[in-house]
């Protein structure tokens, strides 16, 4: 059995751009900050890749620094440059982008929808660390 699904919340950290291949299907291209927990407040930035519809949606309704939630599957691409030196790059292939805020929130609405029991219930997986760091609370956010 093979199982290969990335699931990501982030912010985008420029706008999309819509391009086509070469047989016409439409393809968009991003990358998505995703802070660390922990201390060091640290973000990994991750290449998304958008193909037919979602890639339309994304062109058409996604801005820079939008909070996003990101699903879909990492490929690990390999090539041989013009030096012959061998490289190799992962990106996540996106079969689901949804917003993750409402349009016109404030930062501290953005911040606090990220941790409404709403928003988590599709991705559990996320949260399960966050309740290892020290210094956070051991009440129920209920």
């Amino acid at each position: 059995m093979n199982y290969n699904k990335v699931i990501l919340v982030g912010r985008i950290t420029h706008d999309p751009e819509l391009r086509a291949t070469i047989s016409g299907t439409e393809v968009v291209n991003f990358r998505l900050a995703v802070n660390r927990y922990g201390k060091d407040q640290q973000a990994d930035f991750f290449k998304i890749v958008c193909f037919g519809k979602t890639a339309e949606f994304v062109s058409n309704y996604v801005t820079k620094g939008r909070l996003l939630l990101v699903e879909g599957s990492l490929r690990n691409n390999v090539w041989q440059d013009n030096t012959g030196q061998k490289r190799s790059s992962v990106e996540i292939i996106a079969n689901r982008v949804e917003f993750m805020e409402k349009r016109g929130a404030t930062p501290a609405e953005e911040n606090n929808k990220e941790f409404e029991p709403e928003s988590e219930e599709p991705i559990p997986e996320i949260n399960d660390e966050g309740n290892d760091n020290p210094g956070e609370s051991d009440e129920i956010p209920f």
